[in-house]
C-alpha cells in the first residue's frame, strides 16, 4: 500500500485536529499492528489498526466530505474503477489556487461528476487526485487517479519518466521538412517570481525535448513534440530558444492569431509501460492543420 499512517489518519478521522491524531498515538489509543506508533509508518496490505476511542468520540473525529457542485465534466475519454482521463479544455485550470475561483477548475469537475456517479462515498478516507496537470492555457489528457492503490501507481509511472508523451503544437515558422526530427538538449532554470522558464548555456538542470514536423501551412508548422523530461513549461520555452514560439504564447515570444488567442499546445497521447494508450482529439484550432497531414 505504501501511505503514511499518520496520512492515513487525517483523512479516516477527517473531522480531527492534526495535534489531536498525534496525541492519541503518543497514549497508544492508536495502535499500528498492536503496538504504539509514531505515524510515520508505511501500511502495507494486512495491517491492523485498532482504536482506543470511545463510540461518541470516534464519531465526532469523522465527518462525511460533499463537494460542491461545480460545471458538467466534459471530454471523458476512458474510466474504469481506477482511472479517469479527460481531455482539459484550453482555459481551464487543472485545479485551484489563489488566483482561481471557487470550483472553476477541473479537479473541482472531477470531484463532483464522481460524487454524482456514485464513484465516490463520502465517508471515503481517500480523495481522488490528479496525476498529472496541464498549464491553463495547454489542453488535453489529464489522469485522475480514483482510489490510492491507482493514484500511486500513476504517480510513480510519471515520476519514473515511464509514460510516453505526445503533445501537438503548433509554432511559428518553418521547422524542418515534413518528418524531419530532432531532439533539444539544454539547461534549464526557473525564474518563480515571473512564473517563467529559461533556457542557458550553463546549469545544473537539464532539459531534453524530441520534436518531428508532421505539417507546414504558410509560415506556420505542426510539431509533434514529447517531452522526455517534465519541467514547468519545458516545452513552451524550448520551441521558443529555436526561433519557433508557440502560436498564441505572449510569455514566450508567440503572437496571437485570429485563430488562437492562447497558446496551441495539446497533450494528445499518453502511452503506459503496459502498452496502454490514450489519446485526446485536438482543438479546433490545431485540428486544421492536423486533418491536412492526414495523419491516422
Amino acid at each position: 500500500m505504501g501511505r503514511r499512517l499518520d496520512k492515513f489518519l487525517f483523512a479516516y478521522l477527517n473531522n480531527a485536529p492534526h495535534s489531536f491524531i498525534y496525541k492519541m498515538l503518543r497514549k497508544k489509543r492508536i495502535k499500528l499492528n498492536g503496538a504504539r506508533a509514531e505515524g510515520n509508518e508505511l501500511l502495507q496490505d494486512g495491517d491492523e489498526l485498532r482504536f482506543f476511542l470511545s463510540d461518541e468520540t470516534l464519531a465526532g473525529c469523522r465527518k462525511e466530505r460533499h463537494f460542491a457542485e461545480a460545471k458538467p465534466l466534459d471530454g471523458i475519454i476512458f474510466e474504469d474503477e481506477d482511472f479517469l482521463v479527460v481531455n482539459k479544455p484550453a482555459g481551464l485550470p487543472s485545479q485551484g489556487g489563489e488566483t482561481v475561483r471557487k470550483n472553476d477548475h477541473l479537479l473541482a469537475r472531477v470531484l463532483y461528476y464522481l460524487q454524482e456517479t456514485g464513484a465516490f462515498a463520502h465517508n471515503a478516507d481517500f480523495t481522488p487526485a490528479l496525476c498529472n496537470r496541464l498549464d491553463v492555457n495547454t489542453s488535453g489528457l489529464v489522469v485522475c487517479g480514483k482510489n490510492i492503490h491507482a493514484l500511486q501507481k500513476m504517480n510513480a509511472f510519471f515520476a519514473n519518466r515511464e509514460i510516453k508523451k505526445e503533445y501537438l503544437a503548433i509554432v511559428h515558422g518553418i521547422a524542418g521538412e515534413i518528418g524531419e526530427s530532432k531532439t533539444l538538449e539544454n539547461f534549464y532554470r526557473k525564474d518563480e517570481k515571473s512564473n517563467k522558464a529559461y533556457v542557458e548555456k550553463t546549469g545544473t538542470s537539464v532539459i531534453t525535448t524530441n520534436i518531428s514536423v508532421l505539417a507546414v501551412s504558410d509560415n506556420y508548422s505542426l510539431l509533434s513534440v514529447s517531452p522526455i523530461t517534465g519541467r514547468s513549461h519545458q516545452i513552451r520555452v524550448h520551441l521558443a530558444s529555436i526561433n519557433h514560439p508557440l502560436v498564441g504564447d505572449k510569455k514566450y515570444g508567440g503572437k496571437q492569431t485570429s485563430f488562437a488567442s492562447s497558446q496551441l499546445l495539446h497533450c494528445f497521447k499518453l502511452r503506459l509501460p503496459d502498452g496502454t494508450e490514450w489519446e485526446a482529439p485536438p482543438p479546433k484550432s490545431i485540428e486544421l492543420l492536423f486533418q491536412k497531414k492526414g495523419r491516422k
